[in-house]
């Protein structure tokens, strides 16, 4: 194997295995799609009926299902129809019919622990009856191989899928098969186009890696049931199939031997899933588009020293012409994913034009939004995603500074400028949607989670910092994968500043641009286990409230509830690190009115890691993973510059 392959593996294998590691719990966005998957595997259909409304079963953790039926289900005798809720706990009946005499009203966020529904992110569809996850389908799409290879080897040897530590475990299993292993080959492909865009330059293109895979929110949404980094990965497939003829650099890729008009295609198939996978993606193919037509077909700007495994890139040619070949393949690549989602809509909601959000929960939606969601961008909410601690994606991800360094730089020196100019459009395009989006925190989040699919290509504009300016863009690199591991390891849906229990009242509410997902959520509760400092603002504030003569006892009982972790009167107290905090399973609802109580063995192991099954509830259990980890980071290290070295001394001679 040529040393160019041995680093690609390396890569592979260690940002799979980083991925994989990390199990982050259940959640409303994860269950509807997981419960989508299973009902496609098990069943054979779309609907999530019979995978919405989980309950507790007997002794042996068997839980039980309750199937839907027009939004309702029948529990000890009683038939109760379910019912949105808003923030004033209103209850909605799902659905345009009435609800019948003998018919109880369910809010599908349960009012107490055990109740409710596994998602609130459904749809649900009059027309048919039936429940559906609120978003495209891509994620289950990818994700149905790897259950469906479970399910069949479980359902051989007598395991019930419905047992709760099976369901939890099916999860992280199907993750790992699905959004884990695309994630870690969008870090291969995006290595093999940081080479290309360092003049071939094995250091700063694995440097560049590294930050987008540890160093972004790219990391802990790699390891989630989310469609973010799944689709991410597709764009960088549909950019480094397209951008193949602006340079040879790709000796190791089975890609060589296939035709141009093949590769565009298959770039055309690649943005069509993304966009079946994440609707706002369209932005993003529009400009890969538009690339294909304008972007010269051969444009490096110097030949690269002939290493094995790694030809040189072609001298410039003549000026940039249309090249409608390229564009049409493409467009003709993407045909079978629009047939695809055309055709799923059709199916699920009466319309190929209707979309999953369309029948979403009322509560989501502002009537004079676009799409009932999207407005004018905020100037507020563009300087949260820009620099806030709460979701600045700067000061998040740090390394991301040199990737507008860079874009500049490949502006000005006209080395990249198609390039460059993909690059802010695609991520532009994902910033100002973010912004104008009516739920523009994304709720539970470990960061800005719907700018994902656009950083990788700000990412790769970092590998000029890492050539030119080495030391400063590594300090910010080492600042980048520190907070992020922090995130991931601690909870990659942070709750912090949404909802009520993780965040100060209303009455002393501090703004959301100045909370700090790092140092008052993921560090406290990393090194002691507990969010100490919120906590204690959050029982002062309580202590104020009370007569002047009784502020210190009740001063001294929070501080003796919150250090026993009791849920009441802070739930955010017996949310305990210190790692893997997330209490929620797949069958679970809402953080805190889960069917098993906080404490439980089930919520405990809700979340969890690898390490956990040798080092449960200590800091040790993230050691396998730093250890494994840094011995391949540092053999692709030594490798990245032996090839450099090699290039070095040929080029010298």
């Amino acid at each position: 194997m040529n040393p160019v392959r041995r680093l690609e593996l390396l890569v592979f294998l260690a940002t799979w295995f980083a991925f994989a590691y990390f199990n982050q719990g259940g959640g409303w966005n994860q269950n509807s799609r997981f419960a989508e998957i299973r009902a496609m595997a098990e069943q054979g259909r779309f609907a999530i009926d019979d995978f919405l409304v989980y309950r507790k079963g007997g002794d042996d953790g068997v839980l039980k299902r309750l199937p839907t039926h027009r939004a309702e289900y029948t529990e000890d005798g009683k038939r109760q129809r379910l019912c949105w809720v808003d923030g004033t706990w209103t209850f909605y009946p799902v659905g345009d019919a009435p609800v019948a005499d003998g018919v109880e009203k369910a809010p599908m966020v349960p009012e107490v622990p055990g109740k409710g529904c596994a998602s609130g992110d459904v749809a649900y569809v009059e027309q048919t009856g039936h429940f559906h996850p609120n978003k495209p389908p891509g994620t289950s799409f990818v994700a149905l191989p790897a259950y469906f290879v479970i399910h069949r080897v479980e359902r051989a040897l007598g395991i019930d899928p419905d047992h709760w530590w099976v369901l939890n475990v099916n999860a992280w299993l199907t993750t790992i098969f699905s959004v884990g292993l695309m994630s870690a080959v969008g870090c291969v492909l995006f290595l093999r186009l940081a080479m290309k865009f360092a003049d071939g330059k094995a250091v700063p293109a694995l440097l560049a890696t590294a930050g987008f895979a540890f160093g972004t929110t790219f990391f802990p949404f790699a390891t989630i049931l989310f469609d973010h980094a799944l689709t991410a990965s597709l764009l960088i497939a549909a950019f480094y199939c397209l951008s193949w003829d602006r340079c040879g650099e790709h000796g190791t890729c089975a890609l060589r031997h296939t035709s141009g008009d093949v590769r565009n295609v298959l770039a055309g198939l690649s943005a069509g899933l993304a966009v079946v996978t994440n609707y706002v993606a369209v932005g993003a193919v529009v400009a890969l588009g538009v690339y294909a037509l304008l972007a010269a077909a051969r444009w490096g700007h110097r030949a690269l020293p002939a290493v094995p495994g790694r030809e040189g890139c072609p001298q410039p040619s003549a000026a940039p012409r249309c090249n409608w070949r390229r564009a049409f393949a493409f467009a003709l690549g993407g045909v079978p994913m629009a047939a695809l989602l055309l055709w799923y809509h059709q199916v699920n909601f009466g319309s190929p034009f209707a979309l999953a959000n369309d029948f979403q929960n009322p509560i989501f939606k502002t009537e004079s939004g676009s799409l009932g969601m999207f407005g004018q961008p905020n100037p507020y909410v563009v300087a949260l995603l820009a620099v806030s601690p709460y979701r600045g994606v700067f000061w998040l991800c740090p390394v991301l500074i040199a990737g507008v360094v860079g874009w500049v730089v490949w502006l000005r020196d006209k080395t990249w400028a198609p390039e460059a100019r993909l690059g802010i459009a695609i991520f532009a395009f994902f910033f100002l949607v973010n912004a104008s989006f009516n739920g523009y925190h994304a709720g539970y989040s470990a960061g800005p989670r719907y700018l994902v699919p656009g950083i990788p290509f700000l990412a790769l504009a970092t590998v000029v910092a890492f050539v030119r300016w080495r030391k400063t863009a590594t300090a910010l690199l080492a600042v980048s994968v520190v907070q992020q591991l922090l995130l991931t390891a601690t909870d990659g849906q942070c709750p912090l500043a949404v909802g009520g229990h993780a965040r100060i009242d209303d009455a002393h509410r501090k703004d959301d641009f100045f909370c700090n997902l790092v140092t008052e959520y993921a560090a406290p509760l990393f090194f002691t286990g507990q969010v100490g400092p919120l906590l204690r603002q959050m029982a002062g504030i309580r202590a104020e409230q009370a007569p002047e003569a009784e502020r210190e006892k009740v001063r001294a009982d929070l501080t003796v509830a919150i250090e026993r972790g009791d849920r009441e009167p802070f739930l955010l107290a017996a949310i305990r690190g210190p790692v893997s905090v997330n209490p929620v399973g797949v069958y679970d609802g809402l953080l805190g009115w889960g069917i098993f109580p906080l404490g439980s063995e089930q919520s405990d192991w809700a979340s969890c890691n690898a390490g956990e099954f040798f080092f449960p509830r200590s800091r040790w259990n993230m050691l396998p993973w730093v250890l494994l980890v840094g011995m391949s980071g540092a053999l692709a290290w030594r490798l990245a510059r032996r090839l450099d070295g090699e290039a070095a001394f040929l080029q010298k001679n």
